[in-house]
């Protein structure tokens, strides 16, 4: 009764959607910010191709998690004295900032020059780079059920690629495009084996931690990378990116205006709901976003496209999109399978001579929500007690299993989940009792 009470109610669907409205918003507006005319600081009319601009509105966005933090503690827990947050924590997300900062560069990047359903699809490659680096890196072992999960993903994003290399409404320059996309992929591949290796087994609050993150990013994006940019050759008013030239073409468009407005509103709302999303939901809505989000995204562009733009602005639905859509397929199907949601029948897997309670003591695996999420960095309530890490693979000696039952789901029954009931009222604050070691990996960043 406890599980349909979380999993199936108002309050849910309402945390539901609007992650789902944000997630969606947060991609589509960022490409609508490209393709937006606007008066630079020469007089000259131009579309505003910044990219650098995007990922700083993103930590800017970010970084609001911070404020919002000591607003939601203060009302939902009037007079409680702040959680305490290590300073060497503090510092230590440094780490994660640069890897998002250049993963999502390199994202923005790619979203010039191919269509948003090919940059949210290609995005999730990111899963093929974690498997290699836990492999070769973290030395961790995989499953039988991983590999074969791990080999329909780069099919899948094989389809999706060649399919828009045919395409010739896939973009302006596809390879470049896939090219720059699979870097960022690699280089978020490496966050998320950073996030494992030393942010672990802290306690911080999930919202601070995305907005210190916000803070390191939106100050190396200031002091760093846009005077780095500035110096470079390129087409922005003779540099690679001019971050003045950004703000007055801004200014300059009231149209440009409301996009980086509704872009920055996204991604925040996004980050609150993902929150709320890992804390209150059943693990049966987490999984229907996690899959959902890209079909949301591409579905969202027909419509612009046929609907309300009459050919304006969107994607347009091509004798290649049917491929695009089979590897699409694909990549979903072969994501269940890495998890472990869906079970093939010629597979072992490690649960099947455990019990219930046994085998809910898990670790959460690399989803194509979280992938394809830059800005996220979110507690998990899959981790058990006693610490599990979030390897994806049962660690050795028996220390996690994968989040998967005897049933093929993710159910949050058993001891492995008894953690999180005394928890996930408030996922805002931070204490010894109330353990939430290691971080879930959940898609994009916008």
């Amino acid at each position: 009764q406890k599980n349909a009470d979380m999993g199936c109610n108002t309050k849910s669907a309402a945390v539901f959607l609007v992650a789902l409205a944000c997630g969606t918003g947060a991609t589509l507006f960022s490409k609508v910010m490209f393709d937006l005319e606007s008066e630079d600081s020469l007089g000259n009319t131009r579309k505003f191709a910044k990219p650098f601009m995007v990922t700083f509105l993103m930590f800017v966005a970010m970084l609001v998690a911070l404020p919002l933090h000591f607003i939601i503690h203060r009302l939902t827990q009037p007079g409680e004295p702040l959680p305490k947050v290590s300073t060497k924590m503090l510092f230590v997300l440094i780490l994660p900032a640069i890897t998002d900062l250049l993963g999502t560069t390199c994202a923005m990047v790619g979203l010039l020059y191919v269509k948003v359903s090919v940059y949210q699809l290609v995005r999730a490659s990111t899963i093929l780079f974690v498997a290699v680096y836990r492999v070769t890196l973290l030395k961790q072992r995989f499953y039988g059920y991983n590999w074969v999960g791990v080999i329909l993903n780069f099919l899948a994003i094989v389809i999706v690629g060649g399919s828009a290399l045919v395409d010739p409404t896939a973009g302006s320059d596809v390879p470049k495009g896939i090219a720059v996309l699979l870097l960022g992929c690699a280089i978020m591949a490496s966050q998320l084996v950073l996030e494992e290796k030393v942010m672990a087994g802290d306690s911080t609050p999930p919202l601070i931690v995305v907005g210190m993150e916000g803070l390191w990013g939106t100050l190396i994006m200031l002091f760093i990378m846009f005077p780095i940019a500035k110096r470079m050759p390129g087409n922005d008013n003779g540099c690679y990116e001019d971050f003045g030239d950004a703000l007055v073409m801004i200014n300059n468009s009231p149209e440009l205006t409301l996009f980086t407005v509704l872009y920055v509103l996204s991604i925040t709302g996004y980050n609150v709901c993902a929150i709320f999303i890992t804390f209150l939901l059943e693990s049966v809505w987490r999984s229907i976003l996690e899959n959902f989000r890209p079909v949301a995204i591409w579905a969202t562009d027909l419509v612009l496209f046929y609907v309300i733009t009459k050919g304006t602005f969107g994607e347009q639905w091509t004798v290649w999109s049917w491929l695009e859509l089979g590897g699409m397929c694909l990549l979903i199907y072969g994501t269940a399978v890495y998890n472990g949601s869906v079970r093939l029948s010629f597979l072992s897997y490690p649960d099947d001579d455990l019990d219930d309670e046994d085998a809910n003591a898990v670790s959460a695996t690399p989803t194509m929500e979280r992938v394809m999420s830059s800005p996220l960095i979110q507690r998990s309530p899959f981790i058990n007690a006693k610490g599990a890490g979030i390897t994806g693979t049962p660690k050795q000696q028996g220390k996690g299993l994968p989040t998967t039952n005897k049933k093929g789901g993710t159910g949050s029954k058993g001891k492995g989940y008894g953690s999180t009931s005394s928890w996930m009222s408030n996922p805002f604050s931070s204490s010894k009792k109330k353990k939430r070691q290691g971080y879930q990996e959940v898609s994009q960043t916008p």
